[in-house]
């Protein structure tokens, strides 16, 4: 556990260390994700309720108006990218040749973008096995326990599964902050360099989880009811969330390929 505190302990204090800092290298991100967030709420509030409705009172929105919801996703989308992009590229390029050059080309950007995909298909294809057997030891659960038991030990192996998901994930994803650097890296290689600390990176993968119910249940008290503060708040969660895992596959990245302390 220690070295897991060690890795999530560095991660946070590259966000925090330096606030403004933070701010400034991941603005154009911020900005991007809010501005296409506060667009879709203000321009097409109806077909976003009409989304969100109940099955049987949907009314699907025009072809229009799904296209223009699904180019502000797309926007939205490109802004997490970028954002994770951006701190990769400050924190692993500051202090070296490569300096003066933070931007990103487009041609790394369309890399990460091509190895986040992959990442996220590889992420399916092992969800399957953890959703067939979460729901099998549910079922069993069910059949054996009280209502109120049920429902704990259920909330129990919700979180177990979201767990090894976020584990699966820390093992492939060193890919991404390497994609960054324009340094391709096979998936396979993200698996082989984060075996030595194949152990520790459950303890983080544990406390991520933690991490993210604590901000989620944080955002839940505040949230307003006003649509568009609502959505900006949520946006805002998710970049938090988004931002602490990058910061960690940063942190795996230099500290596994590049031989840094997490002093």
């Amino acid at each position: 556990m220690t070295t897991a505190l060690a890795l999530i302990s560095h991660a946070i204090r590259m966000l925090v260390f330096e606030t403004g800092t933070t701010l400034k290298v991941v603005m154009p991100a911020i900005l991007l994700v809010l501005g296409s967030t506060l667009a879709s709420v203000v321009l097409l509030p109806d077909a976003i309720a009409a989304l969100q409705a109940h099955p049987e009172d949907m009314v699907l929105p025009s072809g229009g108006e799904l296209g223009l919801l699904a180019l502000f996703g797309l926007c939205a989308l490109m802004g997490y990218v970028l954002m994770a992009i951006l701190w990769h590229r400050h924190v692993l390029l500051s202090g070296t040749d490569h300096a003066d050059d933070l931007r990103p080309s487009a041609s790394i950007v369309l890399s990460y973008v091509w190895r986040a995909i992959l990442v996220g298909l590889m992420q399916l294809l092992a969800t399957i096995p953890i959703v067939i057997g979460t729901a099998a030891i549910g079922a069993v659960i069910g059949m054996t326990a009280g209502l109120g038991g049920s429902a704990f030990l259920g909330l129990v192996i919700g979180l177990l599964a979201s767990v090894v998901f976020v584990w699966i994930a820390l093992r492939l994803s060193v890919v991404l902050p390497a994609a960054a650097l324009g340094q391709p890296m096979k998936i396979f290689e993200s698996w082989r360099e984060t075996a030595p600390i194949s152990g520790p990176l459950w303890g983080v993968a544990a406390l991520l989880a933690a991490i993210n119910i604590g901000i989620n249940g944080l955002a839940a008290m505040i949230l307003p009811e006003a649509a568009v503060v609502s959505a900006l708040i949520s946006a805002c969660v998710y970049m938090i969330e988004g931002l602490v895992f990058v910061s960690v596959l940063t942190t795996l990245y230099g500290h596994l390929v590049e031989r840094r302390t997490l002093g």
